[in-house]
């Protein structure tokens, strides 16, 4: 039985693990890597959602004892789904329990939105085929001293005291979906807030609606801005302001698209290229 299905629904992918317990093992592992390439490889998926059943997110990692040197080197290359190189957004819908191999896949995310179960706990333990790659995440997130807290002293965050330390991007509220903006007009977002309102109060629907959101914007750019924020990472600023990385987005259709749109007083319709 799968563990982690991979599914799109117009052009945001959902990767939902459905594990029967929220902890990692080998299993869960190497699908939610087969369904991360395969949101690398789908050109028709511009956005993504990463979610789980249950009401937890992810309560780290299984009893599972690594016995071979290649179990152990495939859990590490393999932890929390593995990190793939994929310059399109990712957004984590996180509800109950973050922990430990789970916390690693909601920081690897380029944004997370969480209900106000969710919690948020490194529970690092140190193990032999444990890397240890919050601190690296931790660090570019929240920054040095706020990283060997929650190291050092395991502290458990809410939603709240996650979202103000900057590990949350969008709070979930229990409320009616905020009426949709005209379509019409020149400018295709409005501005965000920081809470997401939606009727049953859950992660995975605001995360949805988050990214219908966000596919306003347009992709070339998205992506172009993504690539070289994470590329800039411990780079020196005069060299980072050096780097042109891919297919220039002010010489693409959709820097076309665009601004034939804001001419015509209109929505632009995005090509992603």
């Amino acid at each position: 039985m799968a563990k982690v299905t991979y599914t799109r629904q117009d052009r945001i992918a959902r990767l939902h693990i459905s594990a029967p317990s929220p902890a990692f093992d080998p299993q869960t592992r190497r699908e939610l890597n087969t369904a991360l390439l395969e949101y690398k490889a789908d050109d028709e998926a511009w956005m993504a959602v990463i979610s789980a059943e249950g009401p937890d997110f992810a309560v780290g990692s299984s009893k599972h004892a690594a016995n071979s040197y290649r179990e152990q080197r495939e859990c590490c290359a393999l932890w929390a789904g593995g990190f793939v190189e994929v310059w399109k957004p990712t957004i984590a819908a996180v509800q109950g329990q973050c922990r430990g191999e789970g916390l690693a896949l909601a920081l690897s995310c380029d944004l997370r939105v969480a209900d106000e179960s969710a919690s948020f706990t490194a529970d690092f333990s140190g193990g032999p085929d444990e890397p240890d790659v919050l601190a690296a995440w931790l660090l570019n997130l929240v920054g040095a001293s706020k990283t060997f807290e929650l190291l050092w002293l395991n502290r458990t965050l809410d939603a709240q005291e996650a979202h103000h330390s900057g590990l949350v991007n969008q709070l979930v509220v229990k409320g009616p979906f905020k009426q949709a903006p005209p379509q019409g007009g020149r400018f295709p977002m409005e501005t965000m807030h920081t809470t997401i309102s939606v009727p049953g109060g859950d992660a995975i629907t605001a995360a949805e609606k988050f990214a219908e959101e966000l596919l306003q914007y347009a992709p070339v750019t998205r992506n172009f801005q993504k690539e070289i924020a994470y590329r800039s990472i411990g780079v020196p600023f005069h060299y980072a302001q050096t780097l042109e990385l891919g297919p220039n987005p002010y010489a693409s259709e959709d820097r076309i698209e665009g601004t034939r749109a804001f001419v015509e007083n209109r929505r632009p319709v995005w090509h992603n290229r």
